[in-house]
């Protein structure tokens, strides 16, 4: 199959603008896609042109534009897994108390779909559209679990574990005996891998062909949620994940 390098180029720019960088200069981009500030500008021209991007102000700072909006409209309106997914992560929300998150692959990261909120004041947020890594917290750790080999392989060996807490797994063997327990179990606990003090139980979502499709968390601070009811909170995550994937099968069906 031949591929087409300047739609390619024009992707890894849009990729960089996220929830943490949604404003951007071209020696920016420049210095994340490895792309000469020449490219980076004759790219952003003709996206910005077709109303894929827009200027601020005469800053040369540029962000989305008007055809994001109307493209998530379109996907707005598609049933997917975080419309049925919604009205179980809501009932599992009012089981447990806390926020209930959905992530599903994004290559080599995770991607925050959907998110409800928890019933307390102090809690964990997770933004929907979030990027996180897969190699650290319950919700990328159960995605990687469940890859084909190769392709957990890949990524375990790609640009190494970073380390984000004192509780994070850097060590690719320790990690691979990790993600064996967890397909063994069924789930995945975290113990501020990713975040100081946050605790979190996962457990995955497949498709129709038994691929892994999303992971679906439940989340909060550890002084809240600990191991003493772990069984029962690992429980209603495995239930309410499998409720998902029945009904996911069955929409596609």
């Amino acid at each position: 199959m031949t591929f087409i390098k300047s739609v390619e180029k024009a992707i890894d720019i849009l990729s960089c603008f996220t929830l943490e960088t949604p404003v951007l200069k071209v020696v920016e981009i420049s210095n994340q896609t490895n792309l000469t500030q020449s490219t980076v500008s004759r790219i952003l021209a003709t996206l910005a042109k077709k109303k894929c991007l827009e200027q601020v102000g005469a800053s040369g700072k540029y962000r989305l534009g008007i055809k994001f909006y109307q493209w998530a409209s379109v996907l707005r309106q598609k049933k997917n897994l975080s419309d049925l997914a919604r009205p179980v992560m809501e009932k599992l929300r009012d089981f447990c108390g806390e926020e209930v998150t959905l992530h599903g692959l994004d290559e080599n990261r995770r991607i925050c779909f959907e998110a409800v909120k928890s019933r307390f004041g102090v809690a964990k947020v997770t933004p929907v559209g979030k990027i996180l890594p897969l190699h650290c917290g319950a919700g990328g750790k159960v995605l990687l679990a469940f890859l084909p080999p190769p392709e957990r392989r890949k990524i375990i060996e790609g640009k190494g574990l970073e380390q984000f807490t004192s509780n994070t797994i850097v060590d690719p063997l320790l990690l691979e005996k990790d993600l064996e327990k967890i397909r063994r179990d069924g789930y995945a606990v975290s113990k501020g891998e990713r975040e100081e003090g946050a605790y979190s139980i996962v457990a995955p979502i497949f498709d129709q062909n038994g691929k892994i499709a999303a992971s679906l968390s439940i989340s909060g601070p550890i002084f809240r949620l600990s191991d003493l009811d772990l069984a029962k909170n690992a429980e209603a995550v495995k239930n309410a994940a499998k409720e998902i994937t029945t009904n996911f099968g069955e929409c596609i069906d």
